[in-house]
C-alpha cells in the first residue's frame, strides 16, 4: 500500500499510534465498500442508459444514412457549391485528406533516411530520474536543483487489520 503523509499528531504512545493505524485500515475498508457500491450503481445507470439510447442511436443512424444517400444521389447540385443550406441545417461534401501508415517503424526510418526531420514528431523533456545522478553544481548549471525532504508516512498491515476486525 502507498505511504500516506500526515502533519501534526496528538497521540500519546506507540499503542495509540498502532490503534490509529487500525482505525485507518477499518475506515479504508468501509470506504472501499462504499466506493464499490457507488461503482455498481454507476455501472447499472450506464447500462440502463446505453440500452435506452440504442434504439435512438439506430434510428439516428438510419436517418443519417438516408440523408447521405439522398445527397449522393443528387450530387450534381453540389458541383458549384460544396454545401446546401436548408431550414434545419446544412448538408455538403468536403474534401478530406489523411495519411495512412502501414508500418510506423519502417515509415519513421524512411523519413529519417531521407532526412525529412520536419515530418517526425519528437517530444523532449528532462528525465528527472537520471538527473538525480548529477551533482548539485551541474544541476545548478542547467537551471535545476535538488530538494531532499524527510517526510513521514505509514503503511497498513491490511491482513492483521482484517483479522482484528
Amino acid at each position: 500500500m502507498a505511504r500516506k503523509r500526515l502533519e501534526g499528531t496528538q497521540l500519546g504512545s506507540w499503542e495509540d499510534v498502532d490503534q490509529a493505524l487500525h482505525k485507518i485500515g477499518v475506515i479504508d475498508r468501509e470506504l472501499a465498500v462504499l466506493e464499490a457500491g457507488q461503482n455498481a450503481r454507476i455501472d447499472a445507470v450506464k447500462k440502463e442508459t446505453k440500452e435506452a439510447a440504442q434504439p435512438l442511436q439506430e434510428k439516428k443512424s438510419g436517418i443519417e444514412l438516408a440523408v447521405k444517400d439522398y445527397c449522393e444521389a443528387n450530387r450534381a447540385e453540389f458541383v458549384k457549391t460544396k454545401s446546401k443550406q436548408l431550414t434545419f441545417g446544412e448538408v455538403g461534401f468536403r474534401l478530406s485528406t489523411s495519411i495512412l501508415i502501414k508500418k510506423v517503424a519502417e515509415t519513421l526510418q524512411a523519413l529519417k533516411d531521407l532526412q525529412y526531420f520536419t515530418c517526425i514528431r519528437t517530444k523532449e523533456e528532462p528525465d528527472k530520474e537520471s538527473m538525480k545522478s548529477l551533482t548539485d553544481e551541474v544541476l545548478a548549471e542547467v537551471g535545476a536543483s535538488r530538494k531532499t525532504v524527510n517526510t513521514f508516512g505509514y503503511t497498513l498491515d491490511v491482513e492483521k487489520i482484517r483479522e482484528a476486525s
